[in-house]
């Protein structure tokens, strides 16, 4: 159904303006680090019937999940919603899952009694119970101690094997167990304590001493060069410096482990006195749920989703094990920031980790969406977690969106509602730049400023609606019209970032199950406000005595 608004409605002429807030919003400035505007990245090319492939990292099982692992999946989740809402016909493979082998994992079961492949088992759920609480809507969640995994992991090896660019050798540097890779020289650093750690993650190193399989990282170099020569193969912008730098100092890549320290993991084919390191055993995963070694239609990966300390095993390490393979490389490396608390590392010896579940059990999973993206979706910061801020997101949601649709549903406004409205230019041109403003910012990677554009938009609905006082006129056709399409315009572009309660906001609208595209968000001011007035009056009866965003008493 198409919502039409009558030929007769008066138009008020006056300068086409849209607010401070929603103009800053829509700029075309990006970020100060970024150097140029994106191109469209989420649009195929003509012809281009590829699926949509974007992933998380996969989550190593030694610990149960925290906040940056919901980030994690709710910045990747809003990236696969965002590209099936602008693109509807066009599938979506998003993979999410648990990264299951490794020193760690041995030591952790240990400490707790039970077999490797038990704890696994365990931990796994969790994150699998994390990423169904947050309503990501993964197509896939791949678990490295799968049979699948395995059968992946030795194609892949003999593919390398086949390239000529592994060989077996003694291999010596500063080793982490708790990063479970080793570092160069230009890599560490001594501590204060007098130890050696790795500049990149904190942690201590030690010099060790082994024979492994090798792979020839430096001979790639030029392949690297050409895949980070394309407009931001790793984003943002800084991250892409930094990888770039770093290309003239590879050399070789240890890429086993000898079985009698690292048992738990994938053996090296025809090699059982090797297993294969960990980080190769992962980054095979994306292949693994794109089908491999079998067809591949939704390879190469549109985004792998990241976070900043991993990005140079996803940057360097992966896009060169790739071209050993032959195999195509992915589009683009998207790497996020960290949270924080209290401004200081979130650490369990601090005792400042954030507990996602409950977070989301308290103020329910899309208001911690909401504010995730709308306080870590810059992605260059780090983001400093406040149980403050969050509930102050949450209030704020209940105050500019939630009230805003109580307001429309009242019956003594619905009574005034006629058949047509004067137009407002101001309000026509906060919903005529909304959705634009909302693709330029998905385009650009800055979700932080998507969610703020609906936040620009909402704000202006209720300040429209609060000035022009409806409660007190007989005719309340033009407030009730301008709130209801800000609702619903805001409704449908916010259905990647807040997937149930945007659901259920339509619905409270009455909008159709069939006008909630992309296209349905676009304004040219016709509305047939006959036909809202009957959608309200009916959601109104059916959700009488609820609201969208029930207060929470922090107190408790």
């Amino acid at each position: 159904m198409r919502l039409l608004v009558p030929r007769m409605a008066v138009v008020r002429l006056q300068p086409r303006t849209v607010s401070p807030a929603l103009r800053r919003w829509n700029s075309t400035a990006s970020s100060k680090t970024q150097q140029r505007e994106p191109e469209s990245f989420f649009t195929p090319a003509p012809g281009d019937d590829k699926p949509f492939m974007v992933t998380t990292p996969i989550f190593y099982v030694n610990a149960s999940p925290h906040i940056g692992h919901l980030h994690s999946m709710v910045l990747t989740d809003t990236f696969a919603r965002f590209s099936a809402l602008r693109h509807p016909d066009r599938p979506v493979l998003f993979s999410t899952g648990t990264d299951e082998h490794g020193m760690k994992i041995q030591q952790a079961a240990a400490k707790g009694g039970m077999s490797e492949k038990e704890f696994c088992d365990e931990v796994s759920q969790r994150f699998r119970n994390l990423a169904d609480k947050a309503e990501t809507g993964y197509t896939d969640f791949v678990r490295t101690s799968e049979e699948r995994h395995y059968a992946a992991v030795d194609a892949f090896w003999a593919r390398l094997m086949a390239s000529g660019s592994v060989y077996k050798g003694t291999h010596e540097g500063w080793y982490s167990v708790s990063d479970e890779c080793f570092y160069s020289e230009q890599q560490i650093e001594k501590a204060d304590d007098g130890k050696m750690i790795a500049t990149e993650t904190g942690n201590e190193v030690v010099w060790s001493e082994e024979e492994n399989w090798k792979f020839r990282l430096g001979d790639y170099k030029d392949q690297l060069r050409e895949w980070l020569q394309r407009d931001e193969a790793v984003h943002p912008w800084p991250m892409h410096a930094n990888i770039a730098r770093q290309v003239d100092g590879m050399g070789e890549l240890s890429i086993s482990r000898p079985a009698s320290r690292v048992k738990w993991g994938v053996p090296v084919p025809g090699d059982p006195s090797q297993t294969i390191y960990v980080w190769v055993d992962a980054l095979i995963n994306y292949l693994t749920v794109a089908g491999f070694p079998g067809e591949m239609p939704a390879w190469p990966a549109d985004m792998h989703v990241v976070g900043k300390d991993i990005i140079r095993f996803h940057a360097l390490h992966w896009p060169a094990l790739l071209s050993a393979a032959k195999l195509p490389l992915p589009k683009r490396v998207l790497a996020h920031a960290h949270w924080t608390m209290g401004n200081a590392k979130m650490s369990k010896s601090r005792g400042n980790v954030v507990d996602p579940i409950a977070a989301m059990d308290h103020y329910g999973p899309d208001a911690v969406r909401w504010y995730l993206m709308r306080s870590g979706g810059s992605l260059e910061g780090d983001s400093d977690y406040s149980a403050g801020e969050l509930s102050k997101a949450h209030a704020k949601l209940g105050a500019q969106l939630g009230n805003l649709v109580q307001r429309i549903l009242a019956p003594k406004l619905l009574a005034g509602v006629g058949e047509s409205f004067e137009r407002d230019a101001d309000m026509d041109a906060t919903l005529s730049v909304l959705p634009e403003a909302i693709e330029r910012r998905f385009e650009g990677y800055e979700l932080t400023a998507a969610v703020g554009a609906l936040e620009a938009a909402l704000a202006d609905a209720n300040r429209f609606f609060s000035d022009n006082e409806p409660w007190a006129k007989t005719n309340t056709t033009r407030e009730m019209a301008y709130a209801y399409a800000t609702l619903r315009n805001v409704g449908i572009l916010s259905r990647p970032i807040i997937p149930g309660k945007s659901e259920e906001l339509l619905d409270r609208l009455g909008v159709p199950a069939d006008e909630r595209g992309w296209k349905d968000a676009q304004w040219n001011g016709e509305l047939d406000v006959v036909e809202m007035k009957r959608r309200l009056e009916e959601a109104g009866k059916k959700f009488k005595g609820t609201t969208l965003f029930p207060r929470i008493d922090d107190k408790t």
